[in-house]
């Protein structure tokens, strides 16, 4: 039996892999991918705090309580013929909602102003300079 180094042993068993059955290899590689992005994902997600904001996560019932309201949009009826009461009906829900949207404030053009968002500096140069 004749001597071989270990690297011509390692070709060897490298090369035979290479050539042989791609199918398990593959397999092996997507299963190994998928772990890693799986577990910086979880990594990720409690990290970066967004598992203090899940609600959907058991023991937070008494949180998920307080966030649903009891308030029910109306709804309307599809099939039936539009007439005056039907549109009197929609004009008031439609301006009630209008009413607590406007209670939020007016998006203008001066809601973008750099002194508003806070890009001007003390010296009144930009902020981004």
């Amino acid at each position: 039996m004749a001597f071989t180094p270990p690297i011509t042993r390692i070709r060897r068993k490298v090369r035979k892999i290479i050539r042989g059955p791609k199918l398990p290899l593959a397999l092996t590689a997507a299963i190994v991918i998928s772990l890693m992005l799986t577990v910086t994902s979880v990594a990720w997600y409690s990290l970066d705090g967004s598992s203090k904001l899940d609600l959907s996560r058991p023991g937070y019932e008494r949180e998920r309580k307080e966030v649903l309201s009891n308030e029910t949009q109306q709804t309307y009826d599809t099939a039936s013929p539009i007439n005056s009461a039907a549109i009197n009906d929609f004009l008031k829900e439609y301006d009630n909602r209008a009413k607590e949207l406007g209670s939020y404030g007016t998006f203008s053009d001066g809601a973008l102003d750099d002194n508003n968002i806070q890009l001007k500096g003390q010296n009144g140069g930009s902020a981004t300079q």
